[in-house]
This record gives structure tokens, C-alpha cells and sequence, in this order.
């Protein structure tokens, strides 16, 4: 069995994906790229989610309708002064 990279991330968005994948019964591997001199490095290493072949569509549409989907609206919540 051969395992494709269906996402590359800094460690600890890819183990929030591998999760998310592994939730919906996909099974995953992460694989970490090593120290590199690359200008890429620069931005932290990446860590790849990787999936089997025959799982590589569907967890591709997985990840997009997670990324694609719109978070949220967070109100902030502000302290209450104290009294006294």
C-alpha cells in the first residue's frame, strides 16, 4: 500500500487535520520534512498528513469543505469592572 500526502502544514495544524480525518474514519500518517537550508524553512517545518492511495480523493474533499468552511463569528467578551 502507498501512501500520498493530502495536506502539508506546520506540525500542529497537521495533527488538528489528522485528527479531523481520523475522526471520519481515514486513516492517516504524518510524516515530518527534516532540517532543511531551503528558503521554506524559514517559515517553520511542514508536516505532511498522508492518506492511502484508494483514500486520497475522498480525504482531499474532506479537507477542502473543512478549509472552505466559514468559521464563526467570535464576539469578544470584555471583563467586568470590579465593584468596590
Amino acid at each position: 500500500m502507498s501512501w500520498q500526502a493530502c495536506y502539508s502544514a506546520p506540525p500542529t495544524e497537521a495533527h488538528l487535520v489528522k485528527g479531523f480525518l481520523e475522526q471520519r474514519g481515514v486513516p492517516c500518517l504524518l510524516r515530518s520534512e527534516g532540517p532543511s537550508m531551503h528558503r521554506s524553512a524559514a517559515f517553520g517545518p511542514r508536516v505532511h498528513v498522508l492518506v492511502p492511495d484508494d483514500w486520497w480523493p475522498v480525504a482531499r474533499r474532506m479537507v477542502e469543505r473543512r478549509r472552505r468552511a466559514r468559521p464563526k463569528r467570535v464576539v469578544p467578551i470584555r471583563p467586568r469592572r470590579r465593584v468596590g
